[in-house]
């Protein structure tokens, strides 16, 4: 029973792997907080990308991002966004989080904070925090978990994580460079922040997902101001079970096609190669680590050459001993030619009295003892020859 159940396994993997290699996963889940702006502004151009290009994408609305990445870690959804940094949310999902992996990197995000009030150049990131009301796109989700870290971190007191609609004194969301939320709020008459050089070099020296970053004021616009402050990556993230295949296809469409990213916004610029591996929340998918590597020449390519000789050698050696090998089998059968030539003579001459013949086809049988003791004559044809021998001594004796 557990012998079929093994066979059964194996066969399973050989079908799964054959089919990744044939004919790749090209139909997914992707599983998208419905109320955040970001994810679902990124979704709406990563859904008809990838179907214009065959994919079947499947949105599956979920109230936040720990359950989206939660039911990839499950296998009940393929894809999803979350922020590079974002440790509490693994925290959250617990040991299945260790079956998520990084496709790649898609984009960058910056930190934002915009202050209802003016506040003055010199101001700290406590002296804005501090005592007031931090208003958050989504309560209970990634973003009130991550700055519930750079709070206690900061070890600034006093604040109350509220949402965008609860008269906040400040909101913060994690944006990218010139986007459409930026501008609503500076046209709102909200204030933009930015931050300390002390608290920068704090935070990305805590965290190596994070590194500081500067986003120069816009010429022309009176209220933008020069943005000192932490970035992150939006990284797209997978299920390990998913084919190898189907992902090294996946993340080459993603490259290959970035400039029609590009259209939508220029925030995919970040698409690239070049991204530190050490940092990232989820190790690289195998399909990811394969794209990444297919320039590098695997091992028999790099020993081509050696292989080729070694292969060389094997075939002279193999060609040599089957030479050999023919040459000794040859001289086997004529050997034992001799032999059963012998015989027949010894048989048909009718001058020879009994008594001599009977003892030149013992002698005969003797000798070819001797030479199939010593592996010069081939078991089969001794054993022939040998009852050859016998038969015709039963059949003098008798005549006797």
């Amino acid at each position: 029973m557990k012998r079929i159940s093994l066979t059964l396994m194996l066969a399973i993997c050989i079908l799964t792997i054959s089919c990744d290699i044939y004919r790749p996963q090209k139909k997914f889940k992707f599983a998208v907080p419905e109320q955040d702006y970001f994810y679902n502004y990124m979704a709406s151009h990563f859904k008809p990308f990838l179907e214009n290009h065959g994919y079947q994408i499947q949105l599956i609305k979920v109230p936040n991002s720990i359950e989206a990445c939660r039911l990839v870690a499950k296998g009940e959804a393929d894809l999803s966004f979350i922020n590079n940094h974002s440790v509490p949310v693994t925290e959250r999902i617990g040991g299945e989080a260790g079956k998520l992996r990084t496709v790649l990197p898609m984009t960058t995000r910056l930190f934002f904070a915009y202050s209802k009030e003016q506040v003055p150049d010199t101001a700290t990131i406590r002296e804005l925090f501090e005592n007031r009301k931090i208003g958050i796109e989504l309560l209970g989700g990634e973003a009130q978990l991550n700055l519930e870290r750079f709070i206690l971190k900061s070890q600034i007191t006093g604040t109350q994580l509220v949402s965008f609609n609860d008269q906040p004194d400040v909101i913060v969301f994690w944006g990218t460079f010139y986007g459409a939320r930026a501008s609503k709020y500076l046209s709102e008459g909200w204030h933009p922040f930015s931050f300390k050089e002390n608290w920068i070099e704090f935070m990305t020296l805590n965290d190596p997902a994070l590194r500081p970053y500067t986003l120069p004021s816009v010429p022309g616009e009176q209220k933008s101001i020069r943005i000192n402050t932490i970035a992150t990556e939006t990284i797209l993230v997978t299920n390990q079970s998913i084919g190898e295949n189907a992902i090294y296809e996946l993340k080459n469409l993603i490259h290959q096609n970035k400039l029609e990213l590009m259209h939508h916004d220029i925030m995919y610029r970040s698409i690239n190669e070049d991204f530190d591996r050490q940092s990232l929340l989820f190790p690289l998918h195998e399909g990811s680590v394969a794209f990444l590597s297919r320039d590098q020449p695997n091992f028999f390519q790099r020993y081509a050459d050696i292989i080729a000789l070694v292969l060389s050698i094997a075939a002279l050696l193999y060609g040599g001993i089957q030479t050999i090998r023919n040459t000794i089998a040859k001289r086997k059968k004529e050997r034992v030619d001799k032999y059963f030539l012998e015989f027949l003579e010894i048989r048909q001459d009718k001058e020879v009295k009994l008594e001599h013949k009977v003892k030149r086809l013992d002698n005969l049988f003797q000798r070819a003892v001797e030479q199939m003791t010593n592996e010069k004559l081939e078991k089969s044809d001794f054993h022939i020859l040998s009852r050859l021998i016998q038969q015709e001594l039963t059949i003098l004796r008798f005549n006797d």
